[in-house]
């Protein structure tokens, strides 16, 4: 319980930094996707679950400020959490490229989803300036905010999780 409140806090956290801070920092008109970062970390820490979880909550504030089609970021979210769930257990949390690239792969899927669902169906069909113009840069400055944000992201974590040591007395 005390790990879910803190995920909630920490999705609350991140949301208020891109609302507030998503204007200071975007280049180019470009800003990060913060909240995207949680659903692939958790799901590759904790597993399909808690991807799922904190996919659904950090879309559902994503949808909360900057979707017109509620739900849309919340479902997209939930299915990129646990993508990368299918990867826990099988790296450890010290690896970093691994989640980078779920992170890759799952902020190009968001925007070109984003694209078929905001452009694409009211016949705007330039997908390649749109994936070059919006979607890769996006993906880049995520990325990099990514590795600055990998290391704490994991510090917290640490202190949230109890249960290693029950799960430790229980095996034996």
């Amino acid at each position: 319980m005390k790990r879910k409140i803190g995920e909630l806090i920490l999705i609350i956290f991140f949301y208020l930094l891109q609302v507030t801070l998503g204007r200071v920092i975007a280049i180019g008109g470009i800003k990060p996707n913060l909240l995207i970062i949680l659903p692939v970390l958790f799901g590759f820490l904790y597993g399909k679950n808690e991807g799922m979880y904190v996919g659904f909550f950090a879309g559902f504030f994503y949808d909360l400020f900057f979707s017109g089609l509620f739900g849309f970021t919340s479902l997209v979210f939930v299915y990129i959490g646990y993508c990368s769930g299918i990867f826990y257990q099988k790296y450890e949390e010290t690896e970093m490229l691994i989640p980078l690239g779920l992170l890759l792969a799952g902020d190009f899927c968001f925007g070109f989803l984003s694209y078929v669902g905001n452009f694409l169906l009211h016949n705007r069909l330039n997908a390649m300036y749109y994936i070059s113009r919006f979607i890769l840069p996006e993906v880049v400055y995520t990325l990099l905010i990514a590795v600055i944000l990998y290391k704490p992201v994991t510090f917290l974590n640490k202190h949230l999780n109890p249960t290693d040591k029950r799960r430790i007395s229980k095996v034996d």
